[in-house]
């Protein structure tokens, strides 16, 4: 498996997102023309959350026994991510799992932010109980060892229909994932910062008696 370089963002940018929910991330990007919003890959747990830089893996996945087990990989991976690090995974959708428990414990030891996979992810109850948080298409008890093999980390990938690469921020919640393209992530951030001070004004209004057609008018926000 080729593993490749990975340019990060600085770290306050990064985490200048940690506060802002993807409701208000995604009413930002669709204002800037932009669809970066994952399709169909949920928290394993209702309270997960994260925001991290993509390190993105490319997999592929086949019957049992169609690739030797060496070829899952996964302790590759673990050593090249970095604390703070989302490890984004495409494995096509694939209702085999890439991911569970025993990884799980291992990243959150290294300090490894969490784990966003268009496939599926197993130990779901482990999974909650180590509060690591772990995005996934679907939770099944099916391994990928020997169904799965590692074919690159940190090239271009698609993950829920959105192109992400390495460097991209990922943010994700309950209400669903985000991938900010790293090359407007400032700019994100500073439109969402803007829209987040506007949604305050809008609910402070409301609590001092305000209409919701007052404050609409008055913020411009919906």
């Amino acid at each position: 498996m080729e593993i490749k370089p990975v340019e990060r963002l600085p770290k306050e940018v990064v985490e200048g997102f940690r506060s802002i929910g993807t409701s208000t991330i995604s009413d930002v990007l669709d204002q800037m023309g932009l669809d970066c919003l994952v399709s169909g890959v949920k928290g394993v747990d209702v309270g997960f959350t994260l925001v991290g830089p993509a390190l993105t893996i490319k997999q592929v996945s086949g019957l049992a026994g169609t690739y030797p087990v060496e070829d899952f990989q996964i302790s590759k991976l673990l050593d090249a991510a970095q604390p703070g690090d989302v490890l984004v995974f495409d494995n096509g959708g694939k209702e085999i799992s890439t991911w569970g428990g025993l990884a799980s414990t291992a990243a959150k030891k290294k300090g490894i932010q969490g784990v966003v996979i268009d496939g599926g992810s197993r130990d779901a109850d482990e999974v909650a109980e180590l509060k690591f948080p772990v995005f996934s298409r679907h939770i099944t008890p099916r391994t990928g060892k020997t169904r799965t093999k590692m074919l690159e980390m940190n090239g271009e990938i698609q993950c829920g229909g959105i192109r992400v690469r390495p460097g991209d921020v990922i943010v994700a919640d309950r209400t669903g994932v985000i991938v900010i393209p790293r090359e407007r992530a400032a700019e994100v951030l500073e439109n969402s910062r803007k829209t987040v001070k506007g949604e305050k004004d809008f609910a402070e209004g409301l609590k001092k008696g305000k209409t919701f057609g007052e404050m609409h008018r008055k913020t411009g926000q919906l």
